[in-house]
């Protein structure tokens, strides 16, 4: 930070001097994803020959469609492996809109389940009330959090910036 006064505290930093991501930002990026971890969590679980969950409403939760939900933060996972002063100049757009990448999850995942389930409220499941509660409360955290618009703002400098 070249000098800078620091905004929080230093063990919020890392070794390149840029706000490290958070617990609660992996727990969104986690939660943000959950289709795919839990497609892998259930397949490691069952082992070869598994049937799948039983409950209707933990195997929606899996439904191949809301995959295409899990990818804009999963693109953001990968972006966060290149956060590194040589990242490139990928890594540095996508880690900069950040915030953006992980509302499109939450946008994505709110269409998807309206266009699949249609629009009658009162046809839902409680555990799909319960995934809209909670994406909905992950897009109010993710577009009021001050850290993480700090956090995606920050990008290590490239060797050559730092000069």
């Amino acid at each position: 930070m070249n000098g800078q006064t620091r905004k929080y505290d230093y063990l919020s930093y890392n070794r390149h001097d840029v706000l490290r991501p958070n617990l609660i930002f992996w727990a969104l990026a986690i939660f943000l994803s959950r289709h795919l971890v839990l497609l892998l969590f259930l397949g490691v679980s069952h082992g070869k020959g598994g049937g799948g969950p039983a409950n209707p409403a933990v195997a929606a939760l899996i439904d191949p469609l809301f995959f295409i939900s899990d990818v804009p933060a999963l693109t953001l996972l990968c972006a966060l492996g290149g956060r590194l002063p040589g990242g490139g100049r990928l890594a540095r757009v996508l880690w900069h809109n950040g915030r953006a990448l992980l509302l499109g999850s939450c946008a994505l995942y709110l269409g998807l389940l309206v266009w699949q389930e249609g629009t009658d409220p009162a046809a839902y499941h409680p555990v799909t009330w319960t995934m809209i509660a909670l994406t909905i409360l992950a897009g109010a955290y993710i577009s009021l959090s001050r850290y993480l618009k700090d956090m995606f703002a920050q990008f290590p400098e490239a060797p050559d910036e730092a000069g």
